[in-house]
């Protein structure tokens, strides 16, 4: 016989997931920033002792050294671009807002789109794991608008106002007939548990022209640090 869950009980579930990923990632990104990079910065070395060696190497043997060190420098930037995506440094060395910026030009830099973006002049002080949260529905919000087509323009806009913490996302794009049904929906479904946990609500929104819009309003009380 099944047992029934409780609506809180799935509530509790699903946090304790979100929470679990999010440490897993952390230690993952200490461990390669420390203990891989460690390893491959001593095999750099190694390998530039190599090349000073007396007598010299034959030019082919240093060739090839400078081959495996070319390769070990493709690794060692892997190596951040992955850190960089588990955990990005820049939320906990910079804050958020600078996280943010970081993600949106990751996003976007390359691309035709024309991204703006508005902040306060002044960062709150948000608690750690009320940023991490917030950064992560910032991730999904932009994931979102990727699944479109046809995005010309998108924009973020943060503001602290009437005692709550507001992120306002926007594009033109036009849904995509593959994805519209199954994954929108889950990380929709993700980003509303993320907003609940920390008492805040979600509005989707259409307006004008195609343009999709996303609010996030979070009380200001349960994400600052006193």
């Amino acid at each position: 016989m099944s047992i029934p869950i409780e609506d809180s009980q799935l509530e509790a579930l699903v946090t304790h997931l979100q929470n679990a990923t999010e440490l897993r990632d952390t230690a993952l990104s200490h461990e390669l920033h420390d203990e891989l990079g460690g390893l491959m910065g001593a095999a750099v070395m190694d390998l530039d002792a190599v090349r000073r060696v007396k007598p010299a190497l034959s030019q082919i043997a240093l060739n090839r050294v400078d081959r495996v060190k070319r390769t070990l420098e493709q690794a060692i930037a892997l190596k951040r671009r992955v850190i960089e995506e588990l955990r990005p440094s820049i939320l906990d060395n910079f804050g958020l807002f600078a996280a943010l910026r970081w993600q949106l030009k990751k996003t976007w830099g390359n691309s035709d789109v024309v991204s703006t973006e508005n902040y306060p002049d002044v960062e709150p002080r948000f608690e750690s794991h009320a940023a991490t949260t917030i950064f992560r529905i910032a991730q999904e919000a932009i994931s979102l608008a990727l699944k479109r087509t046809s995005v010309k323009s998108a924009d973020l806009t943060v503001s602290v106002h009437h005692g709550n913490f507001w992120m306002r996302f926007s594009d033109d794009g036009a849904p995509n007939a593959e994805t519209q049904i199954a994954d929108p929906a889950m990380i929709l479904s993700s980003m509303r548990h993320r907003i609940r946990a920390l008492g805040g609500h979600l509005q989707l929104l259409r307006a004008g022209a195609g343009t999709t819009v996303l609010i996030v309003s979070i009380p200001l009380p349960n994400i600052v640090s006193d």
